[in-house]
């Protein structure tokens, strides 16, 4: 009898966290984004947008359907768009990924997921995360392989120029601040 309410609890909780992360994704996604900012702030450098910022809440919605039982790969069903980057590479992705990662798994347990939903969430990011790399190989080289698991997106290059405007005080004459 204590197996069976064990299992009943389980998949109560398995619900519940499916649920969360199929109608709350923003509150994951948030999480993800000050993580990232407090990254960039501890080494000294700005917070740009990330590679990742417009498919983070589709991907972990569709989390949350594998979490219910969906077969297919959620990194397939995500609808958005994945930013690749040649000039930050492979390293941002994965730096990236690391810290959503954390986020989903922090989630799960916290609302009481177990080893069957965490190794859910690592093989959804280990999906995603081979399928972007592999991407932005192609990018710089069209003859790599493609990757296994195709991204259910639009993936664009990402171009970082920095800005040709020159911002100047209004009071400024001759590139020198005016003193009053």
């Amino acid at each position: 009898m204590r197996k069976a309410l064990d299992m009943n609890e389980r998949g109560r909780k398995a619900a519940v966290l499916a649920r969360f992360f199929r109608q709350q994704p923003d509150r994951i996604a948030a999480l993800w984004r000050r993580m990232r900012l407090a990254a960039h702030e501890a080494d000294g450098s700005t917070a740009s947008l990330g590679q990742l910022d417009g498919l983070v809440e589709p991907f972990i919605r569709e989390v949350g359907r594998t979490l219910e039982g969906e077969e297919t790969s959620p990194w397939s069903r995500t609808r958005a768009v994945l930013r690749l980057s040649p000039e930050r590479g492979a390293r941002a992705l994965y730096e990236e990924f690391a810290a959503l990662r954390r986020c989903l798994v922090d989630a799960a347990e916290v609302l009481g997921g177990g080893d069957w939903e965490r190794e859910r969430i690592n093989r959804a990011v280990d999906e995603a995360v081979d399928s972007a790399v592999a991407l932005l190989q192609r990018l710089k080289d069209p003859r790599a392989d493609g990757p296994r698991v195709a991204f259910g997106g639009l993936v664009v290059e990402y171009f970082e120029r920095p800005s040709r405007v020159k911002r100047t005080t209004p009071d400024a004459k001759d590139g020198r601040p005016a003193m009053h």
